[in-house]
């Protein structure tokens, strides 16, 4: 089986986040996106398996750091989305679709499984492989109900799970069992796939349309290919969205394993002073923090220096330096300068100074 991982897009939703990084690259309990959902594929898949990663975005910093971390295991090959074009120096590309069709030439007539970066499963991917294994079919798509179902595509399933209709993002509810960022397609599917991919690649775009994978889907069923949904009953996380990610920051600390009392280190050596700690909360290498209170569901990158702050709710970024600092719902990108704020809800992206100015009266409200 091969790994079709499409990573080339911008992500707009996350901005201002990914105007120096791909949204994989967002930092959350200790680990870049990217490397949780990786850890997972190499629990699912041996050693050489072939992992086709479509790029287009910042890619020389993608490609280095996928093969510098993680060629060891798999057979990693690249292949580049070419921008259709650019709006204020940010390009666009021509959607899900033509990224996927990208990977036909290496493909090899094998069964594929195709992995989006903003989707992770508590789990793991083997719910997936098994139930795939497991049942005659064509195709196996990853669900999870939700609460939101407008954000998503949304399958209509019969009795048996296989899927009767598919659609993407619907203004009125008929589903809330949502596309959950994975799908598994056979290899005897795999040629009518791709033939219908270039099909809807010659379609011309106009007027910011893009060439999805939702419409390829359908058509499979229309011409009676069987697919069926594969429901995750634990957590998937969704990453596509800030208030999302904060939301997957909560459930990715309350799994973290911390295998020596992190924060009893950190006082012994003076990097936390005079300061309370309320779990769970991820603490970087070389963060320094003093007379500040952190915590609960609070994720803070390598070499940051947190100063008479109360952070809750919270991700930052590395080399970041928060003082009298007073949020939460907040997330802040790498080295940013925060000073003289209270506010909830604060993003702000990479390399960002702001420097405010909080009376005395204010600050000791929250003292």
């Amino acid at each position: 089986m091969h790994i079709i991982f499409p990573i080339a897009g911008v992500g707009k939703r996350l901005q201002p986040f990914t105007f120096s990084k791909p949204k994989a690259f967002i930092k959350i309990a200790g680990k870049r996106l990217i490397d949780h959902i990786l850890i997972k594929l190499k629990k699912n898949f041996p050693k050489g398996t072939t992992i086709i990663f479509i790029v287009g975005y910042k890619l020389r910093q993608i490609t280095d750091y996928l093969t510098n971390n993680y060629s060891d295991y798999f057979n990693i090959q690249f292949k580049k989305q070419t921008p259709l074009g650019y709006q204020d120096e940010t390009p666009y590309f021509s959607g899900l679709g033509d990224a996927i069709l990208l990977a036909k030439e290496l493909v090899d007539n094998d069964d594929i499984f195709i992995c989006l970066s903003d989707r992770l499963p508590m789990n793991d991917y083997s719910p997936l492989l098994l139930n795939f294994h497991q049942h005659q079919c064509d195709g196996i798509i990853n669900t999870k109900k939700v609460e939101h179902p407008q954000f998503y595509g949304v399958t209509i399933v019969n009795r048996e799970g296989f899927i009767t209709d598919i659609v993407e993002k619907p203004q009125e509810f008929i589903s809330d069992l949502a596309v959950s960022g994975a799908y598994i397609f056979s290899k005897k599917v795999v040629p009518r796939l791709f033939k219908l991919l270039e099909d809807q690649n010659k379609i011309e775009l106009i007027n910011g349309q893009e060439h999805q994978f939702t419409p390829i889907i359908k058509k499979l069923l229309e011409e009676g290919k069987k697919i069926k949904v594969n429901e995750m009953t634990a957590e998937i996380l969704d990453f596509g969205r800030p208030e999302s990610l904060l939301e997957g920051n909560r459930y990715l600390l309350s799994e973290v394993k911390v295998e020596n009392p992190l924060y009893e280190n950190l006082i012994q050596t003076n990097n936390i002073i005079d300061s309370k700690i309320i779990p769970p909360v991820f603490i970087g290498k070389d963060v320094k923090i003093k007379d500040s209170i952190i915590g609960p569901n609070v994720s803070i990158g390598d070499e940051c220096i947190i100063n008479r702050c109360i952070l809750s709710e919270f991700v930052i970024g590395d080399g970041s330096h928060l003082e009298k600092i007073i949020s939460k719902n907040s997330i802040l990108g790498d080295y940013v300068t925060l000073q003289d704020v209270i506010k909830e809800k604060i993003t702000i992206g990479d390399q960002t100074y702001i420097h405010t100015h909080v009376t005395r009266e204010a600050y000791n409200r929250y003292d």
